[in-house]
């Protein structure tokens, strides 16, 4: 652990160009920040730095060691800071992003007992299938139905989400079912715009090309034009799980295999999990396991 002290000394030198400035910055002696860059570089058996008479600048080793230190001390800082947010309560406005359909079906349900657990939070809740710029926008964490998040993002999975394919028996009663996935295009469909299942259908290993008579950006509206008889509707299982069960819909090419995804809340950073944000993403993965959602 020896070799870590001075570090934060040294990249402080280098970043002002001089002992004295690093060690103003530092609040400490200017002796105290040559010595312990000195004893740093002993340890390591290296120089670190050329001192100048009227500059202080890194060696090629320095340049490398810097890049590194500035990677422990940013790890450091955020340590300290989940730390120091461990012994908070939640508390504070909680700003959500999340599709509609799985808000009012499964978030909406839960949100009674967590406010009630939590009286100090305070939730604005913004509902759309679409992915929202979490940073730009002021989203504390979002919740994104997706086979794969974005990169860049810090990721909690909390259940699995797959495609259905499913229509009312009224449809099938009169359309009959479809036999094999590219019978599919000859029924009428309908389309999710927001995903890829708007035109083209991955059915087992057969990607199969659709015309929908209908086509919507609302999850809870393909729910309903299937129930009401309209056509054939690609939705995920957790939208219609209810439906199923009572019989109003029914599963069309049971035996076909679907995609999976995932259904993961999303943070813009890992730098601080603040209290409220663990808080809600703790209750909600146990509420969709209470539900029966596969992890």
């Amino acid at each position: 652990m020896r070799a870590f002290l001075g570090i934060e000394a040294f990249a402080r030198v280098v970043e002002t160009g001089s002992i004295t400035a690093a060690a103003e910055r530092l609040q400490t002696a200017k002796s105290s920040v040559s010595e312990t860059v000195r004893a740093l570089e002993d340890r390591l058996g290296v120089r670190l730095l050329d001192r100048g008479a009227r500059k202080v600048q890194p060696t090629e080793a320095g340049r490398a060691f810097y890049a590194r230190c500035l990677l422990l001390l940013r790890e450091e800082e955020a340590a300290r800071l989940e730390a120091q947010a461990l012994g908070e309560a939640p508390a504070g406005r909680l700003r959500i992003a999340a599709p509609e359909c799985f808000t009012a079906r499964h978030l909406m349900p839960g949100l009674a007992a967590f406010l009630a657990r939590h009286p100090a939070i305070e939730i604005d809740l913004v509902e759309s299938a679409g992915a929202v710029r979490l940073v730009e926008d002021g989203f504390d964490l979002a919740i994104r139905v997706a086979e794969a998040p974005a990169p860049g993002l810090v990721v909690r999975r909390l259940a699995t989400s797959r495609v259905v394919i499913v229509a009312s028996p009224a449809y099938l009663a009169q359309h009959g079912f479809p036999a094999a996935p590219q019978d599919v295009a000859r029924h009428r469909c309908i389309g999710f715009a927001p995903l890829s299942w708007r035109d083209t259908w991955r059915l087992g290993a057969e990607a199969v090309p659709v015309r929908p008579v209908l086509l919507t950006d609302n999850a809870e509206s393909l729910r309903a034009a299937a129930l009401a008889g309209i056509g054939i509707a690609a939705i995920p299982d957790w939208a219609v799980a209810d439906a199923l069960a009572s019989g109003a819909l029914r599963y069309v090419l049971p035996g076909c295999e679907t995609p999976a995804s995932g259904i993961f809340a999303v943070y813009p950073t890992n730098r601080l999990m603040v209290p409220k944000v663990r808080a809600f993403t703790d209750h909600v993965a146990a509420m969709l396991r209470e539900r029966g959602l596969p992890p």
